[in-house]
């Protein structure tokens, strides 16, 4: 009788054992790879996720961030506050209906290194692989994803084909990984399901943002926008072979001429990268460009960011620099405010070396760094990522 209860025991804790891994196998279960780095593979997640409560419970400021693409070659620097914050990297199996993919969830304050080291909550397991930012698949689809103020678009787009399958705003890019091989695929489905934002971006209630996309893959590369002065179901804006983004609206800008909406942010940025495009040969090459326009060189007072060095049009934007509070400067018509901007990033540059040198990233101001920047080849189809603006250390992937 005692050994017919022992070997009961065994079989039942074998079964809970058995139904834990499959949880786990389900959800992945999450690697740290570095400090502030950790890696998850997963099997499977509900796209579905985040249209429901699961998903909103934190606040968000708008983030940065700069993307180029040139040859065989995507750059992608995620901006946001200097803090605990981990980097993610997810990685998916492939399906019979789905791409495998790399990409990365960045920026999401809750999820600090403790946390990520105490083990995943079930909500966090179930949010991570649907909230990459920017990501390759097995094909070589390439996408990310920079964040713009609605307030030039009049405000935030809640729906973009009312009627259709509805996906998340912030969870594109995992659908379009899953179920795009090439941009000219990725752009048909856009235009064949809603984007819905139904919360504002990121669960903001003071800075409306939303996000535009670049989507790449060797031979195409488009910028999409949405704008919600268009009529119903026209609110979906597709630019082809625009090939670089930071934060101002690409589709109400003239950039050759200096011309950008009241509210952009990341010009200087987009400047640097469009003029030293050519000089991106190999993936090397890229890292040195998105190093160049790290978040924290834009708080620079003299060299290449400048904010004194040109006033030609009234559009001449320092906007790199964040300055947030009731009443909000208008970042593309900051020249009224040169002398105060000037003065906080003195006093930002000096607190913002403090912040990348402290271990545990305290970070009582809200000063921003590049938190990862991600070079994408999508020819061999790789991802290289660097976190914190620790340039010294990519950490590499592939298929």
């Amino acid at each position: 009788m005692k050994k017919a209860i022992t070997v009961f025991l065994a079989i039942a804790l074998l079964a809970l054992s058995l139904c834990s891994c499959g949880k786990s196998v389900e959800y992945g279960k999450c690697v740290k790879v570095a400090d502030r780095l950790y890696e998850v593979t997963y099997n499977d997640y509900d796209y579905d996720y985040l249209l429901s409560d699961g998903y909103g419970n934190s606040e968000f400021i708008g983030y940065g961030c700069s993307a180029i693409k040139h040859g065989d070659f995507l750059g992608r620097n995620f901006d946001f506050i200097a803090g605990d914050s981990a980097e993610i990297v997810v990685k998916t199996t492939p399906k019979k209906d789905r791409y495998a993919s790399i990409g990365i969830c960045g920026g999401l304050l809750w999820f600090s290194r403790k946390f990520m080291d105490n083990g995943l909550d079930e909500d966090a397991k179930k949010l991570i692989p649907l909230l990459i930012l920017d990501g390759i698949n097995e094909k070589g689809l390439a996408i990310e994803t920079n964040c713009v103020n609605t307030a030039d678009v009049g405000g935030l787009t809640v729906h973009t084909n009312n009627g259709k399958k509805q996906v998340a705003q912030l969870g594109i890019v995992r659908y379009l990984l899953d179920k795009a091989a090439t941009a000219d695929e990725a752009i048909d489905l856009l235009k064949k399901i809603d984007i819905v934002n139904i919360r504002n971006v990121m669960g903001l209630k003071t800075y409306k943002y939303e996000i535009h996309f670049l989507i790449t893959d060797r031979n195409n590369t488009y910028v999409v926008e949405l704008n919600n002065t268009k009529p119903e179901n026209e609110k979906l804006i597709i630019l082809k072979d625009e090939k670089i983004m930071t934060n101002f609206y690409l589709h109400l800008s003239d950039v050759e001429n200096g011309i950008y909406p009241d509210n952009s942010i990341g010009v200087e940025r987009y400047r640097k990268l469009y003029d030293n495009k050519d000089t991106v040969n190999s993936l090397e090459s890229m890292k040195k460009l998105m190093q160049s326009v790290r978040y924290t060189n834009s708080n620079k007072t003299t060299g290449e960011y400048d904010p004194g060095a040109d006033f030609s049009n009234k559009y001449t934007c320092y906007s790199d620099h964040p300055i947030f509070g009731e009443n909000p400067i208008n970042y593309a018509n900051c020249k009224l405010h040169l002398e105060e901007i000037i003065q906080s990033m003195k006093e930002d540059e000096v607190e913002i070396a403090k912040v990348l040198r402290d271990p545990d990233m305290k970070n009582p101001n809200s000063l921003w760094c590049t938190s990862h920047s991600a070079v994408y080849d999508l020819k061999n189809k790789t991802m290289s990522v660097a976190v914190y603006e620790k340039f010294d250390k990519y950490y590499n992937y592939s298929f």
